[in-house]
């Protein structure tokens, strides 16, 4: 049984255009996605602290393969463009779009399971500044992802810090385990 609702494609272009092409397609109606972290940088001559939103994975972005056929049309007009309705002035209105391909190999377009992105969604939740409150809370079932118990569900105990105590149940007994929060996936999340 073949899970076609969670399939992605790979769209490439040059590095600086991955986040104007990943807001382009989003306004335009596709369901696209690229890793991205937030850095704060001094900018200016007052040296004035500035968040600045960079990819990770600069030149490839992440789209639904449902309207792959519209991203190929798209892909090969000498101007990628779109319409897209704008409130303000109640009217369709003509939007571009920088340039991409949508990525081949051997004449065939790869698709990705939503599963195989996991792991670049769990460096882009590492990469965010962590927050001072407790992302998990005692009594809350969540999933190990990595380290030597990964793939486990447990249940949260108690939170210290950026750690949690985990409570694992299995077949040899029960264990209590120290884990970093930001490790840590809500189970319901992690279906």
């Amino acid at each position: 049984m073949k899970d076609e609702q969670g399939r992605w494609c790979i769209l490439r272009m040059s590095g600086g255009n991955t986040l104007p092409v990943a807001r382009s397609l989003g306004e335009a109606g596709f369901d696209v996605w690229t890793p991205v972290e937030v850095q704060k940088r001094r900018v200016g001559r007052d040296r004035l602290v500035r968040e600045i939103s960079l990819p990770i994975t600069p030149g490839i972005v992440f789209a639904r393969d449902d309207r792959l056929d519209d991203l190929i049309v798209m892909m090969r007009a000498p101007t990628p463009t779109f319409l897209a309705w704008n409130p303000t002035t109640r009217r369709m209105e003509l939007h571009g779009c920088p340039y991409f391909s949508v990525f081949r190999h051997q004449g065939k377009f790869p698709r990705i399971a939503d599963r195989q992105l996991d792991p670049l969604r769990q460096a882009e939740r590492r990469m965010r500044p962590r927050s001072k409150e407790a992302t998990v809370h005692a009594g809350d079932e969540v999933r190990i992802p990595s380290s030597a118990f990964g793939g486990l569900i447990g249940v949260v105990d108690k939170t210290k810090g950026r750690f949690a105590m985990v409570r694992i149940t299995a077949a040899i007994g029960e264990m209590m385990v120290e884990v970093e929060m930001c490790d840590l996936i809500a189970s319901k999340t992690a279906a």
